[in-house]
């Protein structure tokens, strides 16, 4: 090895008192080209990282002295853009989750294996290069910001700014989440507690879901689509990711393309609506990044079904901006309902269409059941209607029904992996004609 190359070696720390972690992981870091330095105590592993910098950290929970979680904190409080990876033991998992909602960029559970380190380290060491590739080009922005007023005044600069503005006019800036963060809640279909771990992710990277044990990701797109049986689920491999359609059409109203999701193979239902979801984005912040995304522009109008006044159909046709108006027709009392929606702006879907419910027939319960679904449906996260009457709570809107099926479709809509520019047109349709039509799309306009 040349001395330019041992120069230019990632370094990486090892923070953990086990001698045969230490051994294990500078066999794994050591072979793959990465320099590996050591500390046994969280005090040592301070001291060290003040003086090597490491590019980035693997960290025990439990260590001699001060903690995981305090090391974590000292440590990100000198510099809170350091990659730190913590290692968790069987039955520490709810504290390195805590640790990820503080600051920690992922964790791992012991036994570490030689894929999920290697995955896991490269994700955040390409983090972090975007991180300081941000850092470098606000400064240079900062500094060409005089130059550029300057040039603004001249025709030739105006030319050069209307090209720019052309490009631009179908594009949006990507975005990510400001910092990891964590959501616990109940699977609507498994009935079963799980939680949700977001991680931001880099540019051109895309919305990607994560299993807690089983390495990998699944794209959040249409080709992994799995079912559409009373919810949108997806599959690659031995990874799924089930009932995604209100936490991907939070995602697509906050405008955010860059995340992983780590999940225990359900999202969580909340209570049916998206208005929770709102509330982690909220919390958790939106970061604009440097590069744009081309919007989908839908030029022709596309039908699937019957568009008739009682036909099941939807479609989409150009429009200046994404908008979505959607009939529900059921027994009366509840009748026909129509809403009619223009998402531009976050606040207009957390105030219109996120707080709006799933709802379920009592007659479909036992089908459900013998299915294997709506295993999690309780009072207070499902609406229950019997005969056209709700049985279990009172609506949220005259038009609580459409609202939600307007939701499920700026999920579902998502999976093309883009915003997209058209109106949609809808009546009784659900999940399996919403990907049908997303396939259409994407067979109709070949750069998707």
């Amino acid at each position: 090895m040349d001395n330019e190359t041992k120069i230019n070696m990632k370094k990486i720390l090892v923070i953990d008192d086990e001698k045969n972690i230490q051994v294990s992981l500078a066999s794994i870091l050591q072979d793959e080209g990465y320099k590996t330095f050591f500390a046994a105590s969280g005090e040592e592993g301070i001291e060290k990282f003040k003086n090597i910098r490491p590019d980035a950290i693997f960290l025990d929970i439990w260590l001699p002295g001060i903690d995981g979680l305090e090391t974590l904190q000292r440590i990100l409080a000198i510099d809170p853009t350091q990659i730190i990876i913590m290692i968790s033991g069987h039955g520490n998992i709810s504290t390195a989750v805590r640790a990820v909602k503080q600051g920690a960029y992922d964790f791992l559970e012991k036994p570490l294996s030689l894929e999920k380190v290697m995955l896991v380290l490269k994700r955040g060491l390409d983090f972090r290069q975007v991180l300081d590739e941000n850092v470098r080009l606000k400064s240079i922005l900062k500094e060409s910001k005089t130059d550029s007023k300057q040039k603004m005044k001249g025709d030739e600069a105006s030319s050069d700014i209307a090209f720019d503005l052309d490009e631009a006019m179908y594009s949006r800036k990507q975005k990510t989440i400001k910092a990891s963060n964590i959501f616990y809640g109940l699977g609507l279909h498994s009935g079963e507690k799980t939680g949700m771990v977001i991680k931001p992710l880099p540019t051109g990277k895309g919305i990607r879901f994560e299993n807690i044990s089983v390495s990998g990701y699944i794209p959040a797109k249409i080709e992994f689509v799995d079912t559409t049986s009373y919810a949108t689920s997806i599959r690659k491999d031995d990874l799924e990711a089930k009932t995604i359609e209100h936490f991907m059409a939070t995602l697509h109203a906050a405008g955010i393309t860059n995340l992983a999701i780590k999940i225990n193979k359900e999202v969580p239902i909340a209570d049916g609506s998206a208005v929770p979801f709102c509330e982690f984005i909220r919390s958790t912040g939106v970061q604009e990044q440097d590069e744009f995304i081309p919007e989908i522009v839908i030029t022709e109008t596309l039908l699937v079904g019957e568009e008739t006044e009682d036909g099941k159909f939807i479609k989409i046709e150009p429009a200046d901006r994404f908008s979505v108006t959607y009939t529900t027709i059921y027994p009366e009392p509840l009748g026909r309902m129509t809403y009619h929606f223009v998402m531009n702006s976050f606040e207009d879907f957390e105030r219109e269409i996120a707080p709006a419910r799933t709802y379920g027939f009592v007659d479909e319960l036992s089908k459900l059941s013998q299915m294997g679904l709506a295993e999690g449906g309780r009072i207070d996260n499902f609406i229950m209607i019997d005969r056209g009457k709700v049985l279990n709570t009172e609506l949220r809107f005259k038009e609580e029904l459409a609202r939600h099926k307007i939701l499920d479709i700026i999920g579902d809509f998502y999976l093309l992996g883009r915003p997209i520019r058209g109106k949609i047109t809808a009546q009784k349709t659900g999940h399996s004609e919403n990907v049908r039509m997303i396939n259409l799309i994407k067979q109709t306009f070949a750069d998707i």
